[in-house]
């Protein structure tokens, strides 16, 4: 672990942790281009580290990665999910092993994969505490040094921006409920 995920867990669960918006956990460095242009939608996507899509990419798909660089579609009605700026097929959400959070909608998807933060969970401890205690209990695990978002994650980064959205959103939807 370098240097961010070092920082105080009240700077870490707000997502302010990351130097230069990159967190500590992603240690590759290749000379590719930090963005790529999505060739199915459009969307200008952010590089993702080799071992996080070798990771995530069901077994029976792991015949098509290559050893060129990858980039994660944020596009969330794009099927990519991984892709390069070479001339090999895409991964798409069939050939992951996890839902991906950018791409489904639903409450059992995960904001969180390496402590098992899904929306519905998130949602729910709100609605039964008025409040959520997610990403500071991220915040510590991370400190602790047990968050493995690198691999666990399909962006390859930390997910407390997620998590925060997340919470946001159901705090909003819980006041606008009220009004």
């Amino acid at each position: 672990m370098n240097t961010c995920c070092t920082s105080p867990i009240e700077t870490i669960a707000s997502d302010k942790h990351k130097e230069n918006d990159v967190c500590c956990l992603l240690t590759a460095k290749t000379p590719a281009p930090v963005t790529a242009i999505c060739p199915v939608s459009g969307t200008s996507s952010k590089k993702v580290q080799h071992r996080t899509v070798e990771h995530l990419v069901r077994s029976e798909k792991r015949d098509v990665i290559q050893n060129v660089q990858y980039y994660y579609c944020t596009e969330p009605t794009c099927k990519v999910v991984y892709f390069s700026n070479e001339n090999f097929p895409h991964i798409t959400t069939d050939d992951v092993r996890v839902k991906v959070f950018t791409k489904d909608s639903s409450d059992d998807v995960n904001a969180c994969y390496c402590f098992d933060w899904t929306r519905s969970r998130i949602k729910d401890e709100i609605i039964h505490t008025g409040k959520s205690t997610a990403s500071l209990q991220i915040a510590k695990e991370i400190k602790a040094g047990n968050c493995t978002c690198d691999i666990k994650n399909p962006k390859g980064e930390c997910c407390l921006g997620d998590v925060n959205g997340v919470v946001k959103e159901t705090v909003s939807n819980k006041i606008l409920e009220r009004t």
